[in-house]
Parts: C-alpha cells; structure tokens; sequence
C-alpha cells in the first residue's frame, strides 16, 4: 500500500485516509457499525459511528 494510505503509527484516528476517499470511507463506516450492531459487538458499533461522525466533519470542512 502507499504511505499516503498507511501514514504513521503516530497518526492519529482518522487521519489516514485521503480526502478524496471520504466518501467512499463514511459508507464504509456506516456499513461496519449495521453489521457489529447486528452481531452484537455495539462497543465496535460505537467506534465506527464516531469514525463515521468524524469523517463527515472532515469532508465538510475540507471540500468546502
């Protein structure tokens, strides 16, 4: 994978991803936190609706 992808191990939440792969990583989030709720997992549910929320911020503020 490219380092634009991995970044560092000091990067934090989030950050990885490219602006222009934001969309394609909030229908990703989204789609992870339906399937944790469905299997139980709501703490990993969670995670990925904050990943979501954030990601949408991002977009927001970015691509404006």
């Amino acid at each position: 994978m490219s380092t634009k992808l991995n970044g560092s191990k000091f990067s934090p939440a989030g950050s990885r991803v490219p602006t222009e792969l934001l969309p394609t990583a909030i229908r990703y989030e989204h789609a992870r936190a339906v399937l944790f709720d469905q299997f139980g997992q709501h703490s990993k549910a969670r995670e990925c609706e904050k990943l979501k929320r954030y990601y949408e911020r991002r977009s927001m503020d970015e691509c404006i």
